[in-house]
Order: structure tokens, then sequence, then C-alpha cells
């Protein structure tokens, strides 16, 4: 890497090179990539790697910054900088005017789920001239109770409320989102050994975890109706098990949706087993017909987390977490160590749309434009290798061979669409199954996503092609 620099400056690259602090974490990445740095093991501490490099530790600290925001290290001040393998995706906007990458606005970003309309924007644009009205509108400028004061606590019972399932307020915590659900649900078992059981592809924010809490993630087999019983009983009989994560409903990236009877089966091995079950119930709400949930289900053992980023909007940062009886306050402490208490202002407006309806409102119409989306995804796919839903904000395609998922997924965007290969998935690279998830809702439009497919179909057709970067 050839730069040029005065002392106490920041290093510039040469004339004709990118920035160097792109280099460089470009460089990392394709260690992380190669195995060089595998998941879980830690980066060289900025200082010695600036030192090693002869750039300044402002560089390096820019270039690390860079591979968290694409999703490849969490940073721990305790740890240092821990590789997740590319388990969290890259976080971009639509209009990526934050980039300082060349090409791109060339590349179409189908690689985070979002919703698929402006529908928030336009619903929150009316809010703010009504919400100074409410009676509780005083209360955000004040601290809040770490679980949500008892009314949004009341509107998280609703938001997670499914046929045949009725929880009360006073097992359910307000979070910052899913993930911060999920951390607060990990957080409240770490007293508990042993590993966690969940689907062989999974959410890759459970990856991500696994190296700040240090445990371990065993993949179970599925089907297409679910994790395999006799798998996951086996396990639980030859392991000592923490809790089994499983999203019943579009499962991340599969689009699975788990059988009733496959629910019924893991709610008996879990009560046998004394084992915690993890319920991620994301997309639950995009469906029109539910099946009970598995905290209707077995209320004792289920931790059930939700939120309203893929139904309302990212921005909102409010998710709700439904507990087993007795344990909502430990997971409470958890918001209090990590963000003391949920941000008052999303929690009213988000509160506030879903007693009025506008979050049905909100919901509806990212039903219809997920429907659209999905029947372009069709049209344009080849269906033997498309698992799909109508509801669902993502497409799953299986690549064939000669095609591995890394390198299909690396010819696409070297013809300018960004899709996530299996591997930001894989809990076991020994069993990967070879396929892209892509994000329909993810294209500015319906014509960008159009552009989309057809580029992924053609280098479907395509073969594997070497792809040669800057030596």
């Amino acid at each position: 890497m050839r730069t040029s620099r005065t002392k106490g400056e920041e290093v510039l690259p040469t004339k004709g090179r990118q920035a160097t602090y792109l280099e460089v974490s470009r460089n990392l990445e394709d260690k992380v990539r190669n195995g060089l740095y595998p998941p879980g093991s830690r980066l060289p501490p900025q200082r010695d790697l600036a030192v090693e490099l002869g750039i300044n530790v402002s560089t390096v600290s820019r270039a690390y910054k860079e591979l968290q925001a694409r999703g490849l290290i969490v940073a721990s001040k305790r740890r240092g900088s821990i590789v997740t393998g590319g388990a969290m995706p890259s976080v971009q906007t639509r209009a990526d005017s934050g980039s300082n990458s060349a090409d791109a606005n060339t590349v179409i970003d189908l690689t985070v789920n979002r919703p698929a309309t402006g529908e928030f924007l336009t619903q929150l644009a009316r809010e703010m001239t009504r919400i100074v009205d409410d009676p509780r509108y005083a209360q955000v400028q004040e601290y809040q109770p770490p679980q949500g004061p008892d009314w949004a606590r009341a509107a998280g019972a609703q938001w997670i409320a499914a046929p045949g399932f009725a929880p009360t307020a006073d097992n359910v915590v307000v979070t910052s989102g899913a993930q911060h659900g999920l951390f607060a649900v990990l957080s409240s078992l770490m007293g508990h050994e042993g590993v966690i059981l969940s689907d062989q592809l999974t959410y890759y924010g459970l990856k991500a975890l696994a190296p700040v809490f240090q445990f371990e993630i065993v993949g179970i087999p599925s089907d297409g109706e679910g994790l395999l019983p006799e798998r996951l009983e086996d396990a639980c009989k030859r392991m000592r098990v923490k809790a089994i994560f499983v999203v019943p409903n579009l499962q991340n990236p599969t689009v699975v949706t788990m059988s009733l009877a496959r629910r019924a089966a893991l709610v008996d091995i879990a009560r046998r087993h004394h084992v915690a079950i993890i319920e991620d119930d994301v997309y639950g709400p995009l469906l029109r017909t539910r099946l009970p949930t598995i905290a209707s289900l077995c209320p004792e053992l289920t931790f059930h987390v939700t939120s309203t980023s893929k139904i309302l909007a990212p921005g909102l940062r409010i998710g709700y977490l439904h507990t087993p009886p007795h344990a909502a306050a430990l997971a409470a402490e958890a918001v209090r160590t990590t963000a003391w208490m949920p941000a008052p202002l999303s929690t009213l407006i988000a509160t506030r749309w879903i007693e009025d309806g506008t979050a049905q409102t909100i919901l509806d119409a990212q039903r219809v434009e997920l429907q659209a989306r999905q029947e372009l995804a069709r049209e344009l796919l080849p269906a033997e290798y498309l698992h799909s839903d109508p509801a669902c904000m993502f497409v799953w395609l299986k690549v064939p061979p000669p095609w591995r998922s890394d390198d299909y997924a690396a010819n696409a965007l070297a013809r300018g669409v960004n899709t996530m290969p299996a591997s930001a998935f894989a809990v076991d690279r020994s069993t990967l199954e070879h396929g892209v998830r892509i994000n329909l809702a993810c294209a500015s439009s319906r014509e960008q996503l159009v552009r989309a497919m057809q580029i992924l179909a053609h280098t479907l057709r395509d073969r594997p092609r070497a792809l040669f970067g800057t030596i």
C-alpha cells in the first residue's frame, strides 16, 4: 500500500488511489473473508497495526469503523475489535450519500431489510403536528423506567398479540429494536451454561452476539416445515443447551414458516429438557394468517422478541420483548445497563400509532408493495431455485453447482448488485446450503428492482468467473 504523508497529518493516498483507510479496511476484509481472522478472533490493536503499516492511528481507527459499519467486526472495550465474519449486513442509505466508494452509486444494494414504501415518513410528518397535544408528551424530556412506561408496555402487548395470544403488559419490556431485545434475553441467560441451538442458516444478529457473550451456536438441520424434531431432541440429550433460537415466521434467510406440528414438537422438547426458547417474530405481523405463537404454546419458557423496525421503519428503533413470568425485571436491567431506557419520543410515537391504527395503515401499505415486488421476483428469477412468500421482505435464491454462494455474490456484486451470501448466516460451514438472500424492499423502486433481478438471473445462467482487484 503506497502512500504519501507528512508528519502528524492524516495519511493520504497517492494520486489515483483510493483513500488509505479504505485500502486498510478492504485488505482486512479480504483476510476476514479468507479465514485469516476467523469469527470470534480479534483484529490487531489499532496502534500496533498503525506502527506496522507506517500510518497514523487515526487512519486505522477510521478503517476499523468502516469494518464495523459493514458488519465485519464488533467493538468491545474489554476484548477489542472482534471479528463476526460478515455476520452483520453493511449499513447504507438508499442514496448512499455518505460513501467514499467510487462505484457506490452504481451498485444496487439488496442486503438490508427495510420498509418498501415511504408511508412512514408521510405519517410521521402528520404526527409531528399532533403529538404535542398528547397528555404524555411532557414525559418525553424525562427519564423513564428501563422497561418503558406502563402505557408503552400496554401498547407493546397489543403489538405482540396474535390469534390465541393476549399477553399482559406486566411481562413486556420496551427495547430499542429487536437486536436490543435479543441482547437483553441473552444477558438474562448468562448464568446458564450451554450452547444455543438454531437453524443451520440463522439470523446474523445472533451470530454477532455470540463472540460478545462467548457462547457457541449449534446448527440444527431443518426442512420446509422448520427444525427437525429428532435432530433437536438428539442435541438436547447430548449437550448442555442454554436456549433454542427460532424465527418461526418467514425464517431469515430461507423464508420458511414453521408448521404448527413443528412448533408443538419444539415446545414438547423444550419442556422435557427444561430449555428456554427465544422466539424472534419480527416478520410475523406481515402474515395475514398467523399460526399460534410459540409464546402462546409455552409461555413459561419463551422469550418472544419483536419490533417495529421491519414494519414501520428502522429509524423508529422500538422493539418489544415478552418474557416468561417474573423474568421481565432481569431483562429490564439489561436495558438499563445498555441504553438506560428506550428513547422516549420514539416510544410515544410507536404507542400512539399502535393505539390509533396508524401502525396498521403503514403495515397495509407495506404488504401491498411487498406482494408486488414478490411477483416481480417470481417472474424474473428461476422458480426451481427460488424460495419466496407473498408477505416476505426478501427471497432466498439457491445457487446450483458449480456456483458457491460467496462466488455468486461476488460475481453479482461485480455486475452491480449486492446480496447476502449463505456464509453470512451459516452456523456450520461444512453443511452450508449455497444461496443468497435478496432483500426486495431494499431497492429504491420497482424499476430498480427489475434491473437487479435481471442482473441476478443473468449471473445465475453464467459460470463463476475469477475476479481481480488491485495488488
